[in-house]
Order: structure tokens, then C-alpha cells, then sequence
């Protein structure tokens, strides 16, 4: 069982590392997110989870909590759920810019600070 996000980075392989690598450089270089390993991936952080990385076997998902507020930001967001997830999915590295990235991400934060803990007001 895997217990951080550096074992979950290290037991990948092939593109799916490449692609999580670059995308995990990319939101801790927004120094705005802390990073943690929650529901067995790589979770990112600030007044709440802001955005999380999957690696599947066919693709690695970028979601984020309020994504489906941020799609006037990135078209490829896809909302699914009853709540305000959206996701990207990647099927190889280099699909994403950094500053996409860091774009989205800084977005989230700021909508975290706004509206308070997207878990928080998901139970209520």
C-alpha cells in the first residue's frame, strides 16, 4: 500500500509517470497548494482540496474540485457528478502547458477562499 505522493510518483511507469511528474512540479510551482496522498493519489491543497492527479492505465486525470466553475478557463474540463467537479484528461505528457496549470490552479485557490471548503459545503 502506498502512504505519499513520492511512492505513488515512483511506482509508476512509462508515460503515466512522465505526465504526473510533470503536472506535480507544475501545481507546487504555483507555491499557492499543499501537497498530500488522500484517497490513494496525490491531493492538492489550500482552504480545502483544490485539485488532485490520477494516473489509469489509459489516461491521468487533472480534476479539480470547482472545475466545473473553471471551464471558461480550459474547454477540455469535463464536469461529471452531482457537484462542482470537472476534470482534464491527459493521454500522454506535454498535453498541458505549465501555465494552463498554474492559470487553473490559482483560479481554484482563489474560489476555495471565496466560498470556503468545497468538502465542507459538499455535506451540507
Amino acid at each position: 500500500m502506498l502512504d505519499s505522493v513520492n511512492e505513488y510518483v515512483a511506482a509508476l511507469s512509462g508515460w503515466q509517470a512522465a505526465a504526473v511528474t510533470e503536472l506535480r512540479r507544475s501545481i507546487l510551482d504555483t507555491r499557492n497548494v499543499a501537497e498530500a496522498f488522500k484517497w490513494g493519489h496525490p491531493v492538492y491543497e489550500a482552504g480545502g482540496p483544490v485539485c488532485l492527479v490520477k494516473a489509469h492505465s489509459g489516461h491521468v486525470t487533472l480534476g479539480f474540485w470547482r472545475g466545473a466553475l473553471l471551464t471558461d478557463l480550459d474547454a477540455r474540463l469535463v464536469s461529471h457528478g452531482g457537484f462542482e467537479m470537472a476534470s482534464i484528461k491527459l493521454k500522454g505528457p506535454g498535453e498541458i502547458s505549465a501555465a494552463d496549470i498554474r492559470r487553473l490552479v490559482l483560479q481554484a485557490v482563489a474560489l476555495n477562499l471565496e466560498r470556503g471548503n468545497p468538502l465542507t459545503l459538499a455535506r451540507a
